[in-house]
């Protein structure tokens, strides 16, 4: 067997990507062995190799015009699968319920799925919306959640600190919301993208700022070590759960989040920032992990033995998440938890 990973590249601005390609390579290490190479997944042109199939990770792959890349993959001469994508937009209007009608106030556009059609099912969903939103659209689904709630626990302690991780936009209102919290608690504040350091710095920032380094597992290792963390980030938020760390989440509200609405974490408003620390979420509904394994574990046999089968016709096997797997006709399928 030879498989082959993908892995964020140095033009990666978000870090939440390299925590979630980390994840999922924690999780594909229960089914499938260690990767022998690497390659980029942001080049422009696809593996040029004869593989049984290509694996999206999961990210944002769902939504047109996220990865353009990606509307090509109908040119492949193999499937495409994804195992835990998401459709990002704004949150559907709720409407006014009016006796038995629901009056909306604006008209809900049209989902673009273009990409979602160039992908064989069943597709991975990585949060409720999106789940919902391919079964209307008849498309086979398994509500796969994020791979950040199965990080590895190894480490994780308390240090006392708060852990400030930095959400989009509002430099200034962050910054003061910080700067109230350090005169009860210690602040340590993390960076989500590049330049980072700098709009903070120069909106005023003077607390500790932990910036990427390069490593993923020492980028991760602030969140093992705080007591609890406060986040403007939905990959801020998840691997603290994970971790089970009090957790309060300010961020973007939009369809990603809906996952946040199961798992039973609050979205709270800007204006509670000051009251973060004593608003946090020191619980979640963990019994959905448990739901969220199954699905990975079925949608993973379910590539597998595609891939079996592909491969007892005399096709030439492989599968790859942004690469190939050789596999021979006898590989196992059976999976089992750690």
């Amino acid at each position: 067997m030879e498989l082959r990973y993908a892995f964020p590249t140095p033009r990666t601005t978000n870090f939440g990507d390299y925590v979630i390609h980390f994840a999922i390579e924690e999780v594909l290490a229960r089914h499938l062995p260690a990767p022998s190479a690497i390659f980029d997944p942001e080049q422009e042109e696809f593996p040029q190799v004869d593989l049984d199939c290509l694996l999206l990770p999961g990210i944002t792959h769902l939504t047109a015009g996220a990865a353009p890349m990606l509307e090509r993959v109908g040119e492949l001469r193999y499937p495409t699968y994804c195992l835990s994508g998401c459709i990002w937009g704004s949150m559907p209007d709720a409407g006014l319920l009016l006796r038995t009608r629901v009056l909306h106030f604006r008209r809900a556009p049209e989902p673009d799925l273009r990409v979602v059609r160039l992908i064989k099912a069943p597709i991975g969903a990585r949060d409720p919306h999106t789940f919902a939103l391919l079964k209307r659209a008849g498309i086979e689904a398994r509500y796969t959640g994020c791979a950040t709630l199965f990080l590895p626990t190894d480490g994780v302690q308390d240090d006392g600190y708060v852990l400030f991780s930095l959400g989009r936009g509002r430099v200034r209102q962050q910054t003061r919301a910080a700067k109230a919290l350090s005169r009860r608690h210690s602040v340590v504040g993390i960076c989500h993208e590049l330049g980072d350091v700098e709009r903070y710095r120069a909106g005023g920032w003077d607390l500790p700022l932990v910036d990427w380094q390069g490593d993923v597992e020492l980028y991760l290792s602030y969140f093992k070590r705080a007591s609890v963390i406060v986040t403007g980030r939905l990959h801020g938020a998840l691997p603290g759960l994970a971790y089970g760390k009090k957790v309060f989440y300010f961020g973007t509200r939009d369809t990603r989040t809906t996952i946040l609405d199961d798992l039973g974490v609050p979205v709270h408003q800007w204006s509670e920032l000051e009251t973060a620390v004593e608003r946090a979420c020191s619980s979640f509904n963990r019994s959905l992990l448990d739901f969220y394994r199954r699905n990975w574990d079925e949608l993973l046999k379910r590539i597998l033995l595609d891939c079996a089968r592909f491969d007892q016709t005399g096709r030439p096997a492989g599968l790859s998440p942004f690469g190939s797997l050789r596999l021979s006709s006898t590989m196992e399928t059976s999976f089992v938890h750690p």
